[in-house]
């Protein structure tokens, strides 16, 4: 098809929607306090630990129209679920697991749960998955990335991303309490990449971009330890810890690279390559 042709069909509505995706919304589920009944405190729908990280993913003053940092516009909204089925596919952006007990995960959020997140995931829902434990890993287990038990509170370095990024430099975040390490022969094996390791060089943070793992895939993060995201974290006083978090999560959305986002060519400029780029993903089945 032409490229006139395109533009003029297509690339006023399909660039607006693009547009209206950019600044959009980012959805994320966990699972309900009914769905990992013995998370205590660390369940995603009202647990005592989880409230403050989940807040300030909520709050538009942190993602969103009133940002009061350099992030990009997207305004996220967290919500739960009871079981995994397909209504999530079509529901969530993201699903995060905190701490989430590995039978829980086999008998409270409906059958093959961990089987039917993988599912998702490699059908482009993204992941973050703070797995702290050997028996709250149930998926990273199943995706081939499971978590070796790494003993207690521990400091954790890198570079660039997510220790410097929107929300300010994280200089000393740790891993607090019960923390584990991941296997860099399983990062490597399924496309992922390091960004954080302990003080013995163990990799702590693991992000694997879209498409990374297989094709279609969506992003996933893993972190070693809900504390660090959680009870560790001050959101109001903004600590390492909670920049460190934060920025997590901004990483994964500056690093989006789904067809659909305004800058659909992905080059840093708006303009008519753009529209071709959307008409061509639309009439490909991609949007």
């Amino acid at each position: 098809m032409k490229r006139s042709i395109k533009t003029a069909l297509f690339g006023g509505a399909i660039f607006a929607a693009g547009i209206a995706q950019a600044d959009g919304t980012y959805i994320i589920y966990g699972p309900s306090a009914a769905a990992s009944s013995n998370s205590g405190g660390y369940n995603w729908e009202n647990g005592s630990a989880t409230q403050d990280f989940r807040a300030a993913l909520d709050s538009p003053y942190n993602f969103g129209k009133f940002e009061h940092y350099d992030t990009v516009d997207t305004r996220i909204i967290t919500r739960e679920f009871g079981s995994v089925n397909l209504s999530l596919y079509h529901a969530a952006d993201c699903i995060i697991s905190p701490w989430w007990w590995d039978n829980d995960v086999a008998n409270s959020a409906g059958s093959f749960a961990a089987y039917r997140i993988s599912y998702l995931f490699q059908h482009g829902t993204d992941l973050i998955l703070l797995s702290d434990s050997p028996y709250a890993d149930a998926i990273g287990e199943y995706l081939g990335v499971p978590t070796q038990y790494g003993g207690t509170t521990v400091a954790i370095s890198g570079t660039s991303f997510p220790f410097d990024g929107p929300f300010g430099t994280a200089a000393s975040p740790n891993l607090a309490y019960s923390v584990g390490y991941l296997n860099p022969v399983d990062i490597t094996n399924t496309g992922g990449e390091v960004l954080a390791t302990d003080t013995l060089g163990r990799p702590v943070v693991a992000f694997w971009e879209q498409d990374a793992f297989s094709p279609g895939s969506g992003k996933m993060l893993i972190v070693t330890d809900v504390n660090s995201f959680t009870t560790a974290a001050d959101y109001g006083a903004m600590n390492d810890n909670a920049k460190f978090a934060l920025n997590c999560v901004a990483f994964i959305l500056a690093e989006n690279t789904k067809p659909g986002g305004a800058d659909c060519d992905k080059n840093g400029v708006l303009n008519i390559d753009d529209i071709d780029c959307f008409v061509d993903s639309f009439l490909n089945g991609e949007l």
